[in-house]
């Protein structure tokens, strides 16, 4: 299979360059590909890749002609011919934006990796330094640990320069730096390299540095919350007032024009199609914002999947014909059948939710505080070696103390280190299970200060200083976001009460001017509709909350279950104003 998928990407090269060599070279230098893709740490050659976009947006053009013309010698009508040829029309186009944007977009994904980890990286080449490590062996000790992603791959670039094609490790370093789209990691790097040429103090350089990225990524936490804030403003402009301006405007037309059935299409658009876009798009937005970690918490994810779906697709059928929700098959658009439909669609929607949430909040528990435990406990240890007990003992000691949610890790280490391992397997055994970035890489910087520097109190001060920092940068985080997540829930209670109570007044008002059973079932098959379309929107909600709270969309599960049975509640009590209308 490996193979067949190399020779496919081989004879799509060999065409493009058959047809597009010569003017791949003029089209790469016009978009300036070469620096481009050189900030992206993308290896391949800036003409061969030009190439592929233009053999790319070539095809697009052929198969957008031969679309085209199929439509315009078809019998549909002109609205939808015109639609369709639109369409195809900006594919090319778009195949193009796409291939000319790739790059850029890799070199931002690869400058946030970068950034994220950064504060470690700095933290961990300082405490090397003060342990009398050089930064050639920090580097390819960098390079082999799974803790890190962004970061190792730059180690493992600096590495092979250095080991196999020859190149000296301070330049192998400037030639990574130098074209880096992170401004502050090739400040970094250019500045170490500085200083090892003219002599400087390198620990002096390697401490300052480290204390002003601590600083800048404080800074860049006001930035952060305002983009956050912007699509927060932007997700309640469509998910809440354009959802109740258009469940409105979609119960006057069915109830007063008579056309309830003929405008079904339109809000199925909406709840099902335009509404979940719109999550999807927001999402994305957000998951571009919040810094990037390697460690994916993805047991939420899984047991939403593994457990979650089979338990709907058993419940859901259950709940269908315990409730009586089967009536409305039948025609019955009583209050009661409205209820029961509601509580038949949120079934599913809340069973895939339990497993994800159950799980969520587990992994959330063992997390919670780290930052400040971690911070704590390094803070000890550093007194504690300053009595003259060595690393391992100094941990032993304040494994009798209480670190919140570190304390069993704590303990666990003590414990391998009576048994008589080694501080790199005590710790390895000790973390394994967790998920939480901050933990196994300040253990890991932990580790190798006592394994390589020998764990001295220069060099753990120096990593309780920053361990503090990272703790500090959590909790100004924390609070930033904690506003954003009462957003979501403030929208769907208007958009469920408003909606319902906007949809009683007019049900009332014309049940009283025009009294008929058309009246009345229309009446009742709106009100379904709109139920239905909010109960998909409160989910929908509590997604994008745990997203904007947490950074993670497994964390909107326990809010999408609350808020579904908030929905559910106020559109019940909602619904009482029709009783007698529809019952």
């Amino acid at each position: 299979m490996r193979g067949s998928k190399v020779s496919i990407v081989d004879g799509y090269d060999y065409i493009a360059l058959r047809l597009f060599s010569s003017i791949a070279p003029g089209f790469a230098k016009t978009f300036e590909l070469d620096n481009v893709i050189k900030r992206a740490g993308l290896t391949i050659h800036p003409h061969l890749y030009a190439a592929r976009v233009l053999m790319a947006t070539f095809m697009a053009l052929l198969l957008a002609v031969y679309i085209g013309v199929v439509v315009l010698l078809s019998s549909i009508e002109l609205t939808a011919k015109i639609a369709v040829i639109a369409i195809v029309a900006i594919t090319p186009i778009l195949t193009l934006a796409l291939g000319l944007s790739y790059p850029s977009i890799k070199a931002d994904d690869r400058r946030k990796r970068v950034e994220t980890e950064l504060p470690f990286f700095a933290s961990y080449l300082s405490a090397m330094a003060i342990a009398g490590i050089d930064v050639m062996s920090a580097l390819e000790r960098i390079a082999s640990l799974k803790v890190f992603e962004g970061v190792r791959r730059e180690a493992q670039l600096i590495v092979r320069d250095v080991r196999f094609l020859g190149k000296n490790p301070l330049d192998a370093i400037e030639s990574n730096a130098v074209n880096h789209p992170s401004p502050i990691y090739r400040d970094l790097m250019l500045g170490y390299s500085a200083t090892v040429k003219i002599g400087g103090n390198l620990v002096s350089y390697l401490e300052a540095k480290t204390n002003d990225i601590f600083k800048s990524r404080i800074e860049e936490l006001k930035v952060m919350s305002e983009r956050l804030a912007m699509y927060t403003e932007l997700y309640i402009i469509l998910a809440v007032i354009v959802s109740i301006s258009f469940y409105t405007f979609y119960a006057v037309n069915a109830m007063f024009s008579g056309s309830g059935s003929s405008s079904l299409v339109q809000l199925l658009a909406f709840s099902f199609l335009f509404l979940p876009l719109s999550t999807i798009v927001i999402l994305f937005l957000a998951d571009r914002t919040y810094p990037k970690t390697p460690v994916k918490i993805s047991s939420p994810q899984a047991m939403a999947l593994s457990y979650g779906v089979p338990a709907a697709l058993i419940v859901t059928p259950i709940v269908f014909y315990v409730t009586g929700a089967y009536r409305v098959l039948s025609g019955g658009m009583g209050v009661g059948v409205i209820i029961a439909s509601i509580v038949t669609v949120a079934t599913p929607l809340i069973a895939i939710s339990i497993p994800g949430a159950y799980a969520w909040i587990i992994e959330s528990r063992m997390s919670k505080g780290m930052g400040d435990s971690i911070a704590s406990f390094l803070r000890d240890l550093v007194e504690v070696r300053k009595t003259g007990l060595g690393p391992e003992k100094s941990i032993i000691v304040l494994s009798t103390r209480d670190y919140g949610p570190l304390t069993p890790v704590i303990r666990r280490i003590a414990s391998s280190l009576l048994l008589g391992l080694d501080v790199e397997k005590a710790v390895s055994s000790a973390v394994k299970g967790y998920r939480n970035w901050v933990l196994l890489a300040s253990m890991r910087l932990l580790t190798d200060t006592i394994t390589f520097g020998g764990g001295s109190v220069e060099a753990l001060d120096s990593l309780a200083r920053y361990a503090r920092g990272i703790a500090d940068f959590e909790a100004e985080l924390s609070r930033r976001l904690r506003v954003y997540m009462i957003m979501p829930y403030i929208g769907a209670l208007m958009v469920a009460g408003s909606t319902m109570l906007i949809l009683a007044y007019m049900a009332q008002t014309l049940v009283m001017s025009r009294p008929s059973s058309e009246v009345i079932n229309t009446i009742g098959l709106t009100a379904l509709l709109i139920s239905i379309g909010v109960i998909v929107n409160s989910w929908l909600m509590g997604l994008v909350a745990g997203k904007l709270r947490s950074g993670t969309l497994m964390a909107g599960f326990t809010h999408a279950i609350i808020l579904t049975l908030v929905s559910m509640v106020t559109i019940a009590v909602t619904l009482r104003n029709l009783v007698g209308i529809i019952s």
